[in-house]
């Protein structure tokens, strides 16, 4: 499948000149005059590289890229910005800061445009990969965690019934619970947790510094939500009652101080 590159410039010639170069190098081409343009078919289309032109009128290439960061849908996307050259240090640091990951000046030379995108698309590539490998492993890790819960209500199930015949056992049944089932249990959880993070390696940081007072049980059904399953599926797949989820999740939304209207996972996505 070829790779994508949306190219933003307001300039009918800066536009062939690139659109032709890189066409001819094998990528599909999406073209933007304006950075209004550029975000809608960013957020349709889901180009792999932007080539965002500085000066365009209706909306300009900075803003553009400050509206895509924001979007998580469009935030990992790269953008390369083209500058002119009068654009001064100050503007570059400005960008840089707002998540433009490179800087092409005008005019360019064809080996340059062609180097630059063609470093920038085998960067996507292979961070595609790893994502990939960890999504994998987060999954893995959840599976993990489904069966380890499983079998943690199995075990304490039979125990409780250990307990009610043999109560003088009742002490060494409690240990065995405590220190082998539920750690079983706690390092499932730490394991799906780790691989989650290097996922989502800003989630917890924003998060938290907005909502400090959130304990681990909620940062847990957090990315759980954030995986964009129902109720349903989470008491399904952690083995706990639907109705205690629901609970959980309104608890949750309160603590969040969210109106009953608003979308809990759409808030949590923000992060």
């Amino acid at each position: 499948m070829k790779q994508k590159v949306l190219i933003a410039d307001d300039s009918e010639v800066n536009l062939m000149i690139m659109r032709d170069i890189l066409f001819d190098a094998g990528y599909e081409i999406l073209v933007a005059q304006n950075g209004q343009i550029a975000v809608e078919r960013s957020l349709i289309h889901i180009p792999d590289l932007i080539l965002m032109d500085w000066q365009m009128p209706v909306m300009n290439g900075v803003d553009a890229l400050e509206i895509l960061k924001k979007d998580t849908r469009t935030s990992e996307i790269p953008v390369i910005m083209v500058t002119g050259i009068a654009t001064t240090a100050e503007n570059l640091q400005e960008a840089y800061e707002k998540g433009a990951i490179d800087f092409i000046k005008k005019p360019f030379e064809k080996i340059e445009l062609l180097a630059r995108v063609k470093a920038m698309l085998s960067l996507v590539t292979y961070y595609k990969l790893v994502i990939d490998h960890k999504n994998n492993e987060l999954s893995a890790a959840f599976l993990q965690l489904s069966r380890l819960t499983e079998l943690h209500q199995q075990i304490s199930k039979k125990l409780s019934v250990l307990k009610e015949n043999y109560p003088a056992v009742e002490n060494l049944v409690n240990e065995i619970i405590g220190n082998v089932s539920v750690q079983l249990l706690n390092e499932a959880w730490n394991r799906y947790e780790e691989n989650y993070r290097e996922l989502n390696p800003t989630f917890y940081k924003q998060f938290l510094a907005m909502h400090p007072d959130i304990t681990p049980a909620e940062i847990r059904l957090c990315t759980l939500l954030r995986l964009n399953m129902s109720s349903k599926e989470i008491a399904a797949s952690i083995h706990q009652e639907e109705t205690s989820v629901r609970v959980s999740r309104s608890r949750l939304r309160t603590k969040l101080g969210l109106a009953d209207s608003a979308n809990l996972v759409g808030y949590l996505m923000q992060f």
